[in-house]
């Protein structure tokens, strides 16, 4: 199959709606009825991919592989990004569904030690956790970790970090340190496809910022127009500026509200004026200083500068040399710079020029 623009969905007329989540999963959940192979056949059917924003097949992280074992499985429940808080709503609304596919992607690896990690400022979704993992024996072998609340602490190698001290090498992936991490959204789509061949249509979003007249989180269907669902919420409020597709950090402008919900898409960001900032600095760019500044907060210890600055004068050679590909787009490097230059953006620009020459990316 070649590359679409898009693919168009017809919905049936006998389409039947689809049924609350919360009812279909009990606390008596019984793990035992499923064989690996089940598992990840039903999260390749599914057609499940990470939905904590990286999109990576979950049927090819589920797949055991004898010359890399996997003997700790992660689920990222880390929502630091600020704003976003879909995956809170899910922890507190979806916890056995969530414990359930925990399980499965355990049972799937032949790994027996499961840590669910939330921040510590979530202590009702840690809670709900422990109290679900008490009801149920067959459960009893995942712990839930509380870790410390901080940017980006959602992120795999520093998540990985904080739970099992172990270092994922620059470049590297966590599978090299024996872990696999995957998201809690991602973990209730696994439970929804083993437990009742549910393929992924549907993700929770959030809607919220400033410049939306109401915030929610939201059950939508994939492939939804964003502006479907700002019109939903109200539409956007008199001092909006600007549209997100993710979070503040993370997330980047759009100027169609014509592009759709995708499955790694968990936010709709609308901010004002204020919350980006023009009403202290005017938005104005300077030259970069050298401050150093941007080293300092790089969770992964790179040189956003000189990557940026590669990139700005089409240098991708000497981008990818200073590890472009390791950066996790945090945006923590254009948060702090004095300049207001937007380093990650230059830095996601390179990425993408990058899978243009490589082909994996069209014109």
């Amino acid at each position: 199959m070649g590359r679409a623009v898009a693919i168009i969905i017809d919905v049936a007329e006998d389409n039947q709606p689809i049924q609350p989540i919360a009812e279909k999963f009990t606390s008596d959940f019984n793990l035992g009825q499923y064989s690996p192979e089940q598992i990840c056949e039903a999260a390749r059917q599914a057609g499940i991919v990470g939905m904590g924003g990286a999109g990576f097949p979950t049927a090819v992280k589920l797949r055991a592989n004898p010359e890399s074992p996997i003997d700790t499985v992660i689920i990222n429940a880390c929502e630091c990004e600020p704003f976003l808080t879909c995956d809170y709503r899910m922890m507190i609304e979806w916890t056995d569904q969530i414990l359930a596919g925990s399980a499965l992607a355990g049972k799937s690896l032949s790994c027996e030690n499961i840590i669910i990690a939330i921040e510590d400022n979530k202590p009702d979704a840690i809670a709900a956790f422990k109290e679900a993992v008490r009801k149920n024996s067959a459960m009893s072998h995942i712990q839930i970790l509380a870790v410390e609340t901080k940017y980006p602490q959602g992120g795999e190698r520093q998540l990985i970090k904080s739970v099992t001290g172990r270092d994922v090498p620059v470049g590297g992936i966590p599978p090299m340190v024996k872990v696999l991490v995957t998201n809690v959204g991602t973990a209730a789509a696994i439970a929804e496809a083993v437990c009742f061949a549910n393929p992924l249509t549907h993700r929770v979003v959030t809607v919220t910022g400033g410049g939306i007249n109401r915030c929610g989180n939201f059950y939508v269907p994939i492939g939804t127009p964003v502006e479907e669902l700002i019109d939903f919420c109200g539409g956007l409020g008199e001092k909006a500026v600007k549209v997100l597709l993710g979070g503040p950090m993370m997330g980047f402008a759009i100027g169609d509200l014509s592009i759709p919900i995708t499955k790694t898409c968990g936010a709709i960001t609308v901010l004002t004026e204020k919350e980006i900032g023009k009403a202290k600095n005017k938005g104005k760019q300077t030259p970069c200083i050298r401050c150093g500044r941007c080293l300092d907060v790089c969770p992964i210890k790179l040189n956003p500068t000189k990557i940026a600055h590669a990139v700005k004068y089409d240098m991708l050679e000497t981008a990818a040399d200073y590890h472009m590909a390791a950066c996790m787009e945090c945006g923590c490097c254009s948060y702090v710079c004095p300049g207001n230059i937007e380093v990650a953006g230059h830095i996601k620009t390179g990425k993408i020029l990058v899978a243009r020459q490589k082909k994996k990316m069209p014109q």
